[in-house]
């Protein structure tokens, strides 16, 4: 049994395009590195089990790949609103950042007339964690790792305040900072008119259990407090009042300068999909009293993340990565960024006082 009608027919060059760019991933090379690969496209799909028995991932890349596109293409939507081929292609796009193919892929997506929204995003190159020699030292062989349990209880915690954000442009991330105050990118929610057109959906992640829980769908509060700086690339808005429940405890941030070599967590929404924590491969590149750059992995989608120090304060609100120059030298390394949380405190003190104080008194 497929999925719904199809809504979206590649034209002959596009499945084209699409399908060598696909074959040439490097998870495509094996069996096995496609089963693992479209295991994540359709991570938490409520047909991913129908879609991965129908799949034969067996023989030459490119000719899987054509057979992957062509049945994707066939089988639809696996739930309202939500074409399997988008997905793939979203996934696609996550896995490569930037580059000719993922611009490609970025293409497609606005070229046809997809019902999934792509991921919101600026341009990621390809990120295998790993941190540069010269700064390896010690720190990976003599560190010590060992931490209370509390930790976990506390990321628990912290992972609540995480939402999805669905705008009529794409996907990305944001959290609670103060009470009914929420923080995401400038790129993600620019202006009055996005935010009144956005979802911010908490509890967007699976259980124990591998099932997904059913998010609770917050709107932008009519009339509320809404800021936002292109320059630092974040935004606060207000949320209106929850109808079903407590909020869960904000974020506080931390307008502290993390040191180089110390390690940052980010719990995101990668590729826009369910809520994920990324606390390994996660040390401090470069941080000035603006800019923090980590070798934390994330994906588009993940734009708006809390950058969490070890004691779960924010220091951070990621934006973006790549191939990215730094500040103090002009040297270019593979690295992930956010804007510091002192910078964007300081910013709205300067240009919002009110909101700069209700997130800095809601702990008192």
């Amino acid at each position: 049994m497929g999925g719904s009608v199809v809504a979206v027919t590649l034209s002959p060059a596009d499945f084209t395009r699409l399908a060598g760019i696909i074959s040439v991933l490097p998870e495509f090379r094996t069996v096995q590195g496609r089963v693992d690969f479209l295991t994540d496209v359709f991570a938490g799909s409520p047909r991913s089990r129908d879609l991965a028995a129908r799949l034969n991932l067996d023989g030459p890349p490119r000719g899987v790949a054509v057979r992957v596109v062509d049945f994707l293409q066939g089988f639809g939507q696996d739930e309202p609103g939500r074409e399997t081929l988008a997905v793939l292609i979203n996934k696609a796009l996550a896995y490569l950042g930037g580059g000719p193919d993922a611009d490609c892929l970025r293409s497609l997506l606005a070229a046809y007339p997809f019902t999934t929204p792509p991921t919101a995003d600026r341009p990621l190159s390809r990120w295998l964690g790993g941190v540069p020699d010269d700064l390896i030292d010690e720190k990976i062989i003599g560190e010590n790792t060992l931490r209370f349990i509390a930790v976990l209880e506390i990321a628990l915690e912290s992972a609540k305040a995480v939402v999805r954000i669905r705008t009529p442009r794409g996907l990305g991330t944001g959290f609670l900072a103060a009470p009914g105050l929420l923080v995401t990118n400038n790129h993600v929610v620019g202006d009055h008119v996005a935010a009144e057109a956005s979802e911010f959906q908490f509890d967007y992640q699976l259980d124990r259990h591998g099932v997904a829980l059913p998010p609770r769908v917050r709107r932008f509060a009519v009339g509320g407090l809404f800021h936002t700086s292109a320059a630092l690339d974040y935004t606060v808005l207000e949320l209106e009042e929850a109808a079903d429940g407590p909020d869960p405890i904000p974020l506080a941030l931390t307008p502290v300068r993390v040191a180089p070599g110390s390690r940052v967590a980010i719990i995101q929404h990668p590729g826009g999909g369910f809520k994920k924590i990324s606390m390994q491969n996660n040390f401090v590149a470069y941080a000035d009293g603006r800019v923090v750059q980590y070798t934390t992995s994330t994906e588009p989608g993940s734009s708006g993340s809390p950058v969490f120090d070890d004691d779960f304060g924010v220091v951070a609100v990621h934006h973006s990565g790549g191939l990215l120059a730094e500040p103090a030298t002009g040297d270019r390394h593979l690295r992930n960024e956010g804007t510091s949380a002192a910078a964007v405190l300081a910013d709205l003190r300067a240009d919002a006082p009110g909101i700069a104080e209700r997130l800095t008194s809601w702990t008192a």
